[in-house]
């Protein structure tokens, strides 16, 4: 497995991508990712949008929130589920880098060997 931490994860993402990986960075790239995009020019309003959709994908891996469907221009719908624990402003940092972690996981399987 190319990284089993945060840290790792950033590196390894930093390498392939040829960026410093901080935390909006790789929701920046789950957004891309989820949306089926590839690296581009982008407006601060949709990289906003992309970070967002990032969030709530790396929610949904803690079953915090559910994709319900897609909206008119073809970006997924979240919603909260309704018995999602509030997670306290200064642990959401660190949930959000686990589910990264998590997420990225299973793009990047163990290989066999």
């Amino acid at each position: 497995m190319p990284f089993s931490s945060w840290t790792e994860l950033c590196d390894h993402l930093g390498k392939q991508f040829d960026i410093d990986v901080d935390l909006n960075g790789v929701l920046f790239l789950v957004g891309i990712r989820e949306r089926g995009l590839t690296f581009q020019p982008f407006s601060k309003e949709e990289k906003l949008s992309l970070i967002n959709l990032g969030s709530c994908t790396l929610y949904q891996e803690m079953g915090l929130t559910e994709k319900t469907g897609t909206d008119a221009d073809g970006w997924p719908v979240f919603t909260q589920k309704a018995l999602a624990p509030v997670i306290p402003e200064e642990r959401k940092h660190k949930v959000l880098q686990d589910c990264a972690v998590r997420y990225f996981k299973k793009i990047y399987p163990t290989e066999a060997g």
